[in-house]
């Protein structure tokens, strides 16, 4: 079955897209034909190279990267690596298309999840509107694909990724997760989700922190006593409290961390919360001062 024709890269490569057309539409007893993809090892090399081609050639490369990126599983580096080559390319609309098709490769297999979400979490720090709403899309197609295995590329750029790629990772988790509702974050995904948000507060700033908590919020945590005892913890430990705690000492730099983390740590307290972590500082502090910080 002749189903590429290794001739010239633009000639194959709308050689290509006439065949997948005609594919589509056969009977389904023909359909069988797709199986033996695999054979053509050698044009689809001649696809992973035509992303060093001309503006039309990388945009229709792009496609079919993707397309026939299941059937060719010995070549699948290959493959990202030229996809992600088409990502960095100079021309936005050939990144556009480029960053569009990313989630596709992981379509029929969860195996290079990660990679993909770590790359597009290395193209948040894009700084044209449409090409960083790509980025955003293409994100949250690979949620829902497969949400545990893009949010560890996330958590992976964050732990490890330069400031701005921190920061813009931290946003869109902290931003897009709760929209995709319960029925993609399902409980494994949260329980992982809650696990690397607790890393990851090992070390904020102030914004990152309030960030991440509302996030934390949404969760489990936020429904139940024990979750929120740990929500309460959580803050407690950011405000940094010790034995040599003296609010009206003029050299006192935790007063004001002590009441923004007394007012965020508020809709949690009851009376089954404990707040032994905060009774230091509780003599010296009145609901209302806590209320006006």
């Amino acid at each position: 079955m002749a189903v590429f024709k290794s001739v010239l890269t633009p000639t194959l490569l709308y050689g290509c897209e006439a065949w997948f057309c005609r594919e589509k539409h056969k009977s389904k007893e023909n359909a069988v034909g797709m199986r033996y993809l695999g054979n053509h090892a050698d044009e689809y090399l001649e696809i992973l190279m035509a992303v060093k081609g001309s503006s039309k050639e990388k945009r229709l490369a792009s496609q079919f990267i993707a397309r026939f990126f299941k059937h060719f599983p010995t070549y699948a580096d290959q493959a990202i690596e030229a996809q992600l080559d088409l990502c960095e390319d100079e021309d936005i609309a050939i990144r556009k298309q480029a960053i569009k098709d990313l989630p596709s490769l992981c379509k029929d297999s969860k195996d290079h999840t990660h990679k993909i979400s770590d790359i597009l979490a290395q193209l948040l720090q894009a700084e044209e509107s449409t090409e960083l709403a790509a980025v955003h899309n293409s994100l949250m197609t690979l949620l829902k694909i497969d949400a545990k295995g893009t949010l560890s590329g996330l958590f992976s750029q964050i732990i490890n990724g330069d400031d701005l790629i921190r920061e813009r990772c931290i946003k869109f988790v902290t931003s897009k997760i709760k929209s995709l509702g319960h029925e993609v974050i399902t409980k494994e995904v949260e329980d992982y989700l809650i696990t690397e948000c607790k890393k990851v507060l090992q070390d904020v700033n102030a914004e990152e922190f309030y960030q991440l908590l509302e996030l934390l919020s949404w969760t489990r945590l936020g429904q139940t006593v024990a979750g929120q005892q740990e929500l309460v913890d959580m803050i407690a430990e950011q405000a940094d409290l010790n034995q040599d705690f003296e609010p009206q000492s003029p050299d006192n730099e935790n007063v004001d961390r002590l009441l923004h983390c007394f007012k965020l740590a508020l809709p949690y307290f009851s009376v089954s919360t404990i707040l032994a972590c905060f009774k230091l500082a509780l003599p010296y502090f009145s609901v209302s001062t806590i209320l006006a910080c």
